[in-house]
């Protein structure tokens, strides 16, 4: 994977109303995470997606067609991703690896908030911090984090994000806007995003694969946990050891649903292979209801 590779999958990713993910998603991103002050820039005729509010009524009734406001931040946000790089992250089933998938969700948002001028920055992580770019503005920005992506050669072994949050802790002291994309396997993320949730708004990207969900209904399953090591073979054929697993994972999807909620950690789904434009749009979509929690 080649940095200008992930870079022109990230623009060609197409969201609802066929939109180039770097148009509609940094409309939405604008629209669900805004700034702290907002100043007016122009009038421009109504589009598909635009915020209803956002219509001037009065310039609307001149006119005899629906014109929007638009409006500029007067202060950029800073948006951190963090990327999970440990092994069950890299283990590709079906051509995409969950990786592959949270770095061009990553590199998206990276072109959202570049478009909208505020500061990007990432770490990528295991049990380790394996790279680090700074947050900062800039069209070039979003190329860096796409680098650090495509050239990033881990060591680390685990899942742990403590380290990776303690630098984040150490360098963001204003509020920021932080995206976690992981699997969340070997480790709980809840504890450990729930203090860095008092003072940034934090959202987790959990990556799903579609096999996760269910046992074939035949057949013996080896498995190997790639991060411990741990061994287990499961006899398919047995309907009570589909169901039982069945509701193991049930119960652990809720119960990581509850403790993030707890929290105060939002939550994104994103399925392995998936182009993750749509997941990202709808997420935005629901962040700018009325009511919805914005940074």
């Amino acid at each position: 994977m080649q940095a200008w590779q992930l870079l022109a999958a990230a623009r060609s990713v197409r969201l609802r109303g066929h939109a180039p993910a770097t148009e509609t998603a940094a409309g939405g991103y604008r629209s669900a995470f805004r700034g702290a002050g907002l100043e007016f820039e122009e009038f421009r005729e109504y589009a598909p997606g635009d915020d209803a509010a956002s219509i001037d009524w009065k310039v609307t009734a001149r006119l005899g067609r629906p014109f929007v406001k638009r409006y500029r931040e007067e202060r950029a946000r800073t948006v951190m991703l963090a990327v999970d790089a440990s092994p069950s992250m890299r283990v590709a089933a079906g051509g995409s690896s969950p990786f592959f998938t949270a770095a061009l969700a990553a590199v998206t948002l990276a072109v959202s908030a570049a478009d909208s001028r505020d500061r990007v920055g990432l770490v990528i992580f295991s049990d380790r911090v394996e790279a680090f770019v700074p947050p900062g503005k800039g069209r070039g920005q979003p190329h860096a984090v796409a680098a650090a992506l495509a050239e990033v050669a881990p060591v680390g072994g685990r899942t742990d994000p403590r380290p990776a949050l303690d630098l984040l802790a150490a360098v963001m002291r204003r509020r920021c806007l932080l995206f976690v994309f992981s699997d969340c396997l070997g480790a709980a993320f809840a504890p450990v995003l729930g203090p860095f949730a008092a003072r940034h708004e934090v959202t987790l990207g959990l990556l799903r694969g579609r096999e996760a969900a269910a046992l074939p209904p035949y057949g013996l399953l080896r498995l190997t946990d790639v991060e411990t090591g741990r061994r287990a073979v499961l006899d398919c054929g047995k309907a009570r050891v589909r169901d039982r697993y069945a509701r193991a994972v049930r119960q652990r999807d809720a119960a990581q649903r509850a403790a993030l909620a707890a929290a105060g950690v939002g939550l994104l789904e994103l399925a392995v292979g998936d182009a993750p434009g749509p997941t990202l749009d709808a997420y935005f979509r629901r962040r700018a209801r009325p009511g919805a929690l914005r940074g």
